[in-house]
C-alpha cells in the first residue's frame, strides 16, 4: 500500500504549509478554549512548532483471545477470550476493497495528512465552542488510534488537544501502513468483535467441501465489496448499525459507505448497486469466547490451575483470555470423534438420562487422547470424566488389589475361598453377600470371573492399608479411601480419567504418568511457555505388571468363566477388567494395549439410578467399538511373558493376613 503520486514538489509544499497551519489552528484551539474557560493553564501547544517521534509512548497492547488446538497443531478446537480479536501482522494481508472502504468512510485525506485533518478540526472546533462542550471530534484514523491506544476515554478539550499532539507525533513515528494496520486491529465492530480480521471470521462464513466440520469464518481476502463496506460502516456506531439487531440501519449505513467509495472513485456506481443488493449476515456471533464443550472447559481448568502460566489464578486468567496464547492439547481429533461415536452408538439406548463416559490415555506419557463426559454440555457442565464426585468403580478396583497382592509376594496360583457370604473377623458386623460364589479359586479364576468374596479375602490378607497405598501410587488422588471390607469392590467413587490412568500404569510396565490434556503453550510471539514432559514414576515392579497383564487377559478371553468377553478387539491383544456396582447403577470396563488405555463408564448421569446393567454387557461393547477404531492400522503387540511373578508357587490365602505355604496345584 503506497501513497498516491501527486508530484513530490507539490506534496512537499502542501505538507510544509500544513505544518504551519497546524500550529495556527491548534494555537487557536487553545485560545478559544481558554476564552471559554474550559482548559485553563494550557499554553504549551500554542508555542509548539516541532513534534518528534521520541515524545510519544508505545501503543498499549491489544487483548487477544487464545487459540486451542488439537494434538495435530493445526485443527482449531476453540478460542477463549474476553475480546474476539485476531491480529493482522502486515497491511499486505488486507485486500484493497477493505482499505478503500475504511479510508473513504473514516479519513479521506489519510494518505496525505500529517495525522490530523485541518478542515475537520476547524469544523469540530467551531461546533464545540458554540455549544460549550465537545460534540464533534473531527478525528482522523491516526487520531482515533491515539484515542484508543494512548489516551483515556475521557472527553474534554484538554484530552482533545493531547490527541492532536500525539497524532502529529505518531504520524512521524510510524509509516502510514503501520498506522492503518494498528487501526484495523484496534477498532470495535460490535458483537464482541475487535479488529477487521476477527469481525470477518465471526460475521461471515463459508462452506468448504460440503462442510464436514461445519462452516468456517471468512478470511479478509474472501470478503465481498458489500461485506467490506458493511464492516467499515460499523466503526462509528458498532451496535447501533449492527446487521443482527438493526438490519435496516445497517443497510443504510452500508449504502453511505459505498456512496463515499464512488465519490472517491474507488468503485463504480454499478459495483455499488450490486454490493447494496448483497444479503446481510443473520447469525450473530457469541458474546464471549468461553468454553462451550467439555474438552475446552477441561483445557481451561487445567491452565487456570497451572502455576507455569502465572503465580495466581487471576494472572493465569488474564493470560489465557487476553494474552493471545496458542494452546496445543493432547486430544487426537480422530480418536475424539471415534469416542463420541462409540459412547453414542454402542451404549445401551435406555433414554436421554443414560450416558457413557470414556477416557483414553497414552500409557507411555499420560497424554489424554480422547475424553467424553456423556451428557450434553447444555444439560450439565459437570464433567463425569474428571469430576471430583466420580462414580463407584465396582470390580475395576480389583486391578489395584491384584497389583498390591502380586507386589507383596502373592502368586496367581494362590488359592482363596470365594464362598459367599463372606465376613472377616476384624470387620465385625459386616459381610458381603451379593453373589453365588462357592468353593475355592486360584487368582486366575477369581480374576477372570470377578469373584467378589475371593477378592475381599485377598484384600484383608495383604492388608487394606497396603491396597490404599497402592491406589494412591497408581493415580487415585482422592483421600476418601477407607479400609472397609468392601474397599476392593469399588464402593468409593472415582472418575473415568482416574480409572483409565490405573489401567495405563499396568499397560506401561508399572510406570505411572499423571494424566494431562495440555501438551504445549506458546505466547503470541511463538515463545514456548511450557512443553509438558512427564518422566513417570515406577510404582509397580515391571514383572508384576507383566504378570497382571496376563491375568487380565483372561478376563477377556478365558479359558475360565470370564466377564469381559464383549471387550475383545479383533486383531489386538487387549486386557482389562469389568466393574458393576450395587443395583447395577454403574457399569464399567477398563482395558488397554501398550498403545492405549481406555476406561468406560455407563449409567444415569443425573445420579445413582438402578438398571445400568453389568459392566461386561453395558460398558464393554463401548470399549470394544472405540478400541476397534482407535487401534485400526496399528500393529498388535503381544503380551509380555508372564514371567517370574506368575511362576511363583501357590499357597493358601489367609483372610486374616498372609499366606499359608502348602502344596497347591500350579498351572502350566
Amino acid at each position: 500500500m503506497t501513497e498516491p503520486t501527486r508530484g513530490s514538489a507539490v506534496r512537499r509544499g502542501i505538507r510544509q504549509f500544513s505544518t504551519v497551519m497546524v500550529t495556527v489552528v491548534v494555537g487557536g484551539l487553545v485560545v478559544g478554549a481558554c476564552l471559554a474557560a474550559m482548559i485553563p493553564g494550557t499554553v504549551e501547544i500554542a508555542t509548539g512548532h516541532r513534534y518528534t517521534a521520541e515524545q510519544i509512548g508505545e501503543l498499549s497492547a491489544l487483548a487477544q483471545p487464545s487459540t486451542i488446538y488439537f494434538a495435530d497443531g493445526t485443527s482449531v478446537m476453540a478460542t477463549l477470550g474476553l475480546q474476539a480479536r485476531e491480529l493482522i501482522r502486515n497491511i499486505d494481508e488486507v485486500p484493497k476493497p477493505v482499505v478503500n472502504a475504511v479510508i473513504a468512510t473514516e479519513d479521506r485525506s489519510f494518505w496525505n495528512n500529517d495525522g490530523i485533518d485541518l478542515g475537520a478540526i476547524t469544523r469540530a472546533f467551531l461546533t464545540n465552542i458554540t455549544s460549550g462542550e465537545v460534540e464533534q471530534g473531527g478525528s482522523t484514523i491516526t487520531q482515533q488510534l491515539v484515542k484508543n491506544r494512548l489516551l483515556t476515554s475521557k472527553r474534554d478539550v484538554n484530552r482533545k488537544i493531547k490527541e492532536i499532539e500525539d497524532a502529529l507525533r505518531l504520524n512521524k513515528k510510524f509509516s502510514k501502513e503501520k498506522i492503518l494496520t494498528e487501526y484495523l486491529n484496534t477498532v470495535y465492530l460490535g458483537s464482541n468483535s475487535y479488529g477487521f480480521k476477527a469481525a470477518a471470521a465471526r460475521f461471515f462464513t463459508v462452506c468448504d467441501d460440503g462442510c464436514p466440520f461445519g462452516p468456517r469464518g471468512k478470511r479478509l481476502d474472501e470478503l465481498t465489496l458489500g461485506e467490506s463496506a458493511l464492516l467499515a460502516g460499523l466503526i462509528s456506531n458498532p451496535e447501533g448499525n449492527s446487521p443482527f439487531t438493526y438490519p435496516d440501519r445497517a443497510i443504510r449505513r452500508r449504502a453511505d459507505v459505498l456512496r463515499g467509495e464512488v465519490e472517491q472513485r474507488y468503485i463504480t456506481q454499478i459495483q455499488a448497486d450490486e454490493a447494496n443488493r448483497e444479503p446481510l449476515p443473520t447469525q450473530a456471533p457469541p458474546a464471549e469466547s468461553r468454553p462451550a464443550d467439555f474438552l475446552t472447559a477441561e483445557v481451561q481448568n487445567s491452565l487456570l490451575s497451572d502455576p507455569r502460566l502465572g503465580n495466581t489464578e487471576k494472572e493465569r486468567l488474564e493470560k489465557l483470555y487476553k494474552g493471545g496464547l496458542s494452546v496445543y492439547t493432547t486430544f487426537d481429533r480422530s480418536l475424539q470423534d471415534a469416542a463420541v461415536r462409540s459412547t453414542s452408538n454402542a451404549k445401551p439406548q435406555y433414554g436421554p438420562d443414560w450416558a457413557s463416559s470414556l477416557v483414553a490415555i497414552d500409557p507411555g506419557s499420560g497424554a489424554v487422547r480422547a475424553m467424553v463426559s456423556g451428557q450434553s454440555f447444555l444439560d450439565s457442565q459437570t464433567n463425569i470424566a474428571t469430576s471430583d464426585d466420580g462414580r463407584q468403580t465396582g470390580s475395576t478396583f480389583k486391578v489395584i488389589t491384584l497389583a498390591t497382592a502380586l507386589e507383596n509376594g502373592y502368586s496367581p496360583q494362590d488359592v482363596v475361598d470365594g464362598s459367599s457370604p463372606c465376613a472377616v473377623p476384624p470387620f465385625q458386623g459386616f459381610s458381603v453377600n451379593d453373589e453365588p460364589g462357592t468353593g475355592n479359586y486360584d487368582l486366575w479364576g477369581a480374576t477372570a470371573g470377578s469373584v467378589n468374596c475371593a477378592f475381599v479375602r485377598v484384600a484383608t490378607s495383604v492388608g487394606e492399608d497396603k491396597v490404599i497405598a497402592m491406589a494412591h501410587k497408581m493415580g487415585i488422588l482422592k483421600t476418601n479411601l477407607q479400609p472397609y471390607l468392601t474397599l476392593t469392590l469399588g464402593v468409593f467413587e472415582q472418575n473415568t480419567q482416574t480409572m483409565a490412568s490405573v489401567m495405563a500404569t499396568i499397560a506401561n510396565g508399572g510406570t505411572y504418568h499423571k494424566p494431562y490434556v495440555v501438551q504445549k503453550v506458546a505466547g503470541p510471539d511463538g515463545t514456548v511457555v511450557f512443553d509438558e514432559a512427564s518422566p513417570g514414576v515406577q510404582v509397580v515392579h515391571p514383572d508384576v505388571a507383566a504378570c497382571e497383564q496376563n491375568l487380565l487377559r483372561h478376563v477377556v478371553v478365558g479359558p475360565e468363566p470370564h466377564t469381559g468377553a464383549n471387550a475383545e478387539v479383533g486383531g489386538h491383544t487387549v486386557f482389562g477388567k469389568t466393574g458393576t456396582t450395587d443395583e447395577r447403577a454403574d457399569a464399567w470396563f477398563i482395558g488397554a494395549t501398550p498403545q492405549l488405555a481406555t476406561a468406560v463408564w455407563f449409567g444415569n448421569w443425573r445420579g445413582r439410578v438402578r438398571g445400568a446393567g453389568f459392566g461386561g454387557d453395558s460398558a464393554a461393547p463401548v470399549f470394544r467399538d472405540f478400541m476397534t477404531n482407535a487401534l485400526a492400522g496399528l500393529p498388535d503387540i503381544p503380551l509380555p511373558a508372564a514371567g517370574p511373578v506368575c511362576a511363583r508357587p501357590g499357597a493358601l490365602v489367609n483372610p486374616l493376613g498372609g499366606r499359608i505355604p502348602v502344596p497347591v496345584f500350579r498351572r502350566p
